[in-house]
C-alpha cells in the first residue's frame, strides 16, 4: 500500500469519509422506501440502487479504514455526529414524497459521477482504481434519475408541478454539496484529488440544465460559498442525530459483534 505524506493524511481520510458518508446516508435514504415504490418494477429498482450506494459507502469506508486504522462499521456507526462529513441534501428527510426523493437523486448522482471521474484519477491508486470500478454502476444511477426526470416533468400537470416544487426545494442546499473538506487544497494540489472545483461544479450545473431542459423543468443553483461551514465540516442538520440513532441502534448495544 503506498504511503501518503503525514499532512494529508487526514485530510485525505475526510475526503473519502465525505464520499462514502454521502452515499451511505443517500442509500439509507433510499431504502426507506422499500416496498412504497410508486409502481412494483420500481420498487425493485430503487431497493437495488439503495444495496449500490451502501455498498459504495463500504467500500470507500474500507479504504479509509487503512490509512486511518478503524473498521469499515466503526467509521460508518461508530463516529459522533460531527465527525460525519456528508452533505446537508442527504440528511433531509423526503417525507415519503417521491417528487423529493428523485430530485434529491438528480443532484446527488450527477455530483458522484464527477466526484468518481476525479478520484479516478488520483495519485493514489487504490483509490483510482475502486473509482473506476463504482463509475460504471453509477451511470447507471444516473440514466435512471434522469428518465424520472423527462418522465415526471412531462407527464400530467400535477406531476410536472411536484417534481418542479421539489427541485426548486431541494436547489438551494444542493450546492453545499461542493464544499471543500479541510485542506482540500492541498490534496488538490498533490494530485490526490485531480481537477478544479469551480470547473466541476460548472461541468454539474450544465449536466443538471440539460436534464431538466428536457424534462422542461428549471432550477436557480447559486455557487456553494467556501467559507460557509457545513457537513463537509461537521456542521450538520437537526436530521442528521435522528438517522444516526436509527441506523447505528445495532451497532452500539454490540460494537465489536462480527456479522
Amino acid at each position: 500500500m503506498p504511503d501518503l505524506p503525514e499532512h494529508l493524511t487526514k485530510p485525505f481520510v475526510n475526503l473519502l469519509l465525505a464520499a462514502a458518508d454521502d452515499k451511505l446516508f443517500l442509500g439509507h435514504r433510499n431504502s426507506e422506501w422499500t416496498g412504497l415504490g410508486p409502481i412494483l418494477e420500481e420498487d425493485i429498482a430503487f431497493s437495488a440502487l439503495a444495496q449500490d450506494e451502501m455498498a459504495h459507502a463500504s467500500a470507500l469506508y474500507e479504504l479509509a479504514g487503512t490509512l486511518d486504522g478503524r473498521s469499515a462499521d466503526q467509521l460508518a456507526f461508530g463516529r459522533k455526529g460531527a465527525e460525519y462529513r456528508c452533505a446537508a441534501i442527504v440528511e433531509v428527510p423526503d417525507e415519503f414524497d417521491w417528487a423529493t426523493a428523485m430530485a434529491r437523486r438528480l443532484f446527488c448522482n450527477h455530483f458522484d459521477v464527477l466526484r468518481l471521474e476525479r478520484f479516478s484519477h488520483s495519485a493514489y491508486k487504490p483509490l483510482s482504481h475502486l473509482a473506476r470500478r463504482l463509475a460504471a454502476e453509477q451511470q447507471a444511477h444516473v440514466q435512471h434519475v434522469d428518465d424520472w426526470m423527462v418522465r415526471l416533468g412531462t407527464g400530467t400537470p400535477e406531476s410536472h408541478r411536484r417534481i418542479q416544487q421539489a427541485i426548486a426545494a431541494l436547489a438551494r442546499i444542493a450546492p453545499q454539496l461542493f464544499e471543500p473538506v479541510e485542506s482540500q487544497d492541498q490534496l488538490v494540489a498533490a494530485g490526490l484529488y485531480p481537477g478544479r472545483d469551480q470547473e466541476m461544479y460548472g461541468q454539474w450545473c450544465r449536466e443538471i440544465e440539460h436534464v431538466l431542459g428536457r424534462a422542461h423543468l428549471s432550477a436557480h443553483l447559486d455557487a456553494f460559498n467556501p467559507e460557509d461551514r457545513g457537513g463537509r465540516r461537521g456542521v450538520h442538520t437537526v436530521h442528521l442525530a435522528a438517522m444516526l440513532d436509527e441506523m447505528c441502534e445495532v451497532y452500539r448495544l454490540e460494537p465489536d459483534a462480527a456479522w
